[in-house]
């Protein structure tokens, strides 16, 4: 997948900026950054629906207020014709508690995860996925502040 570096988006960064030009002083962290993002909502997930995966990453930019990036989630949700999972509302409460109280991701968590039918594998690839997403949006928050310092 060919797709412009979402956090540089989200952050709103310009080749010419100053910060553009920071995040590219170490630009393997920039490319293994988009690449995971790729990979996590783009390649095939046993058990979880691309379409699942961008409902959770909207939930989570919904609940850490990361507004331009929960837009680019529910942009790329707009082109998916999967229905819901079954599974959804637990995945989703799952990733939202994780981003407002990570100690919330117990033992009796992951129980309600496969009661809700998810298998083993999907759980650690939707594991994944929540942590790439409260880095993305650590990281977009960092870049926006740092922008509006500057000014």
């Amino acid at each position: 997948m060919n797709t412009p570096d979402v956090i540089d988006t989200a952050a709103a960064l310009a080749p010419g900026d100053a910060l553009y030009q920071a995040r590219r002083f170490r630009s393997k962290v920039v490319n293994a950054t988009q690449a995971s993002h790729d990979a996590l909502l783009g390649e095939p997930s046993p058990g979880l629906s691309t379409a699942d995966r961008l409902r959770v990453a909207v939930a989570v930019c919904q609940a850490a207020g990361a507004t331009e990036l929960q837009a680019h989630y529910a942009s790329r949700l707009q082109a998916e014709t999967d229905a819901p999972s079954a599974a959804l509302p637990a995945m989703q409460q799952f990733a939202v508690a994780l981003t407002l109280d990570p100690r919330q991701g117990d033992r009796a968590a992951i129980d309600r995860l496969k009661a809700a039918g998810l298998a083993d594998a999907a759980i650690v690839a939707l594991a994944q996925l929540i942590g790439f997403l409260a880095y993305q949006t650590r990281v977009v928050a960092g870049l926006k502040a740092m922008k509006g310092a500057a000014r």
